[in-house]
């Protein structure tokens, strides 16, 4: 196997394992608090007062670290498809 089928290799795997994760409970769990944490973030941003720069700042990272959180993720479950069907076709 050269490093180049390895590396698609090895992302092919985490894309599996972010499949699994997605299925399993604490998936789940954590991307259902995910959603809700910036559901928080949006609402807090509604209401906060706009002269108050940390208030502001806080509402925005929690929204910020929620949407990071589940595009991660899902970065890494397209990689690991995208690695799938290239090491598909090599094989064909």
């Amino acid at each position: 196997m050269n490093y180049d089928t390895e590396i698609l290799f090895d992302v092919a795997v985490l894309g599996e394992q972010v499949e699994q994760f997605f299925k399993s409970d604490i998936g789940n769990y954590l991307m259902d608090h995910a959603a809700k944490q910036e559901s928080e973030g949006l609402d807090e941003l509604r209401v906060v007062d706009c002269k108050n720069a940390e208030a502001v700042w806080n509402a925005q990272n929690k929204v910020w670290l929620a949407e990071k959180f589940r595009v991660w993720l899902s970065e890494a479950l397209q990689a690991g498809l995208k690695a799938r069907m290239i090491l598909d076709d090599r094989e064909d």
